[in-house]
């Protein structure tokens, strides 16, 4: 597949919104600059000591670290720790700030359920930041000094992924294994495409889709606000993955999660359910500024039709989708799942449009970006999808010119 990326497409069709578009990956001012960060756990004694480094591999090859500390990252992180055997997790900022704010909480990570509150700790955390080669005069050899990450959890807003995990690249090998837990679909090309771009040198790779409800009001502090699971499962990539296990048995281990494994075919089918309720709910409920629950009006049901006949037709198509599979997405059926989730999510506001009332970047380029992406690829027309875009990024500007007049 010919991967042009959601944010390329958004701009080359979008060229009078760009205004309203950031960077989904801002470019370092110092480009020479190495990359490293200040650890809050035990360096190596002799950084030079390569026998030191293999054993701090070793040490190091049942560590989970998480990038990313939103609802969906810090109710994983709570849910590792509250197995019994307690696996070591360590907690990446990427901002001296959040590392400030994690102090202030108390260094801990509350979940709250159905009014009772559970409260853990014993985390790791380390600062993960884009250094100059010098600070306070001295010379910093990241690549050295902090052993190589076998086992990450990815749970950042698509578009700043490719940031992200820049400032760790230098850490993640081939034995290394990725958890994708993210909305929409694209990231993994773009982060074959700017990170790893030979086959040969990449991470092994596991998608993550979430259905529970989270929210939070405070850093570190999180709502549980309605029960679902997340499906994990390996891409087909044609060579053999046996280093990704520990990462999926463990995340099984953990009750809170409700983590089901999947096979590659049916985590495919999964990942694009969820983007077909993301491309309905999400654009509608930002454009009309309202709650989900509004798209289960009668007066919704024909612009619901017209959305889900364009994505239908894309998936039908995709070479990658078995024919048993492309059965699960006829249009029928995807009006009928994106007026389920309305209906069980009645109360809630999308996450996009949370993100515009922030004042926030949305992921609208890894999500309708990513479908008409592939719509291009195919040779299909997807207007009215295309349409709703338009007006996600014109509903955007326009809090933002409220915000900055």
């Amino acid at each position: 597949m010919s991967f042009i990326g959601p944010k390329g497409l958004l701009r080359s069709r979008l060229r009078g919104f760009q205004g309203t578009v950031k960077s989904v990956s801002p470019i370092l001012k110092n480009r020479s600059c190495q990359l490293s960060r200040i650890a809050c756990c035990a360096q190596l004694t002799n950084p030079t000591d390569t026998s030191n480094l293999m054993k701090a591999r070793r040490k190091s090859s049942k560590e989970i670290h998480i990038l990313g500390l939103g609802n969906v990252g810090c109710f994983v992180a709570h849910s590792l720790r509250s197995i019994p055997s307690q696996p070591s997790v360590t907690l990446l900022f990427h901002r001296q700030g959040l590392l400030e704010n994690w102090k202030r909480s108390g260094e801990t990570i509350e979940l709250r359920t159905d009014g009772v509150s559970d409260i853990q700790g014993g985390f790791d955390v380390e600062l993960a930041v884009p250094l100059s080669k010098e600070e306070n005069g001295a010379a910093i050899s990241s690549a050295i000094d902090h052993p190589p990450i076998d086992h990450l959890i990815v749970a950042v807003k698509a578009q700043n992924t490719v940031a992200a995990l820049r400032s760790i690249q230098h850490r993640l090998t081939t034995q290394s294994t990725i958890l994708f837990l993210q909305n929409g679909m694209g990231v993994i090309d773009e982060v074959d495409k700017r990170l790893f771009p030979s086959h040969t040198d990449r991470p092994h790779y596991v998608i993550g889709i979430n259905s529970h409800g989270l929210n939070s009001t405070e850093p570190f502090v999180i709502t549980h606000a309605g029960n679902g699971s997340i499906n994990i499962g390996t891409i087909s990539t044609g060579k053999q993955d046996t280093s990704s296990d520990f990462l999926q048995q463990t995340m099984l281990q953990a009750r809170p999660l409700n983590a089901v494994l999947h096979s590659p075919d049916k985590i495919l089918q999964l990942q694009w359910e969820k983007l077909v309720a993301n491309l309905v709910v999400n654009p509608l409920t930002t454009v009309l500024d309202c709650p989900n629950g509004r798209l289960t009006q009668p007066d919704m049901a024909n612009t619901i039709r017209i959305l889900t006949t364009e994505i239908s037709a894309v998936i039908q198509a995709l070479p990658e989708m078995s024919s048993s599979t492309k059965a699960h997405f006829l249009p029928d059926r995807l009006q009928a799942l994106v007026i389920a989730i309305a209906t069980k999510t009645a109360k809630n506001y999308s996450s996009m449009l949370q993100d515009v009332h922030a004042g926030k970047e949305t992921e609208i380029a890894y999500i309708t970006g990513y479908l008409l992406t592939r719509a291009e690829e195919l040779g299909l027309c997807c207007e009215e999808n295309e349409n709703l875009m338009r007006r996600v990024l014109m509903r955007r500007q326009q809090v933002e010119n409220k915000k900055y007049p």
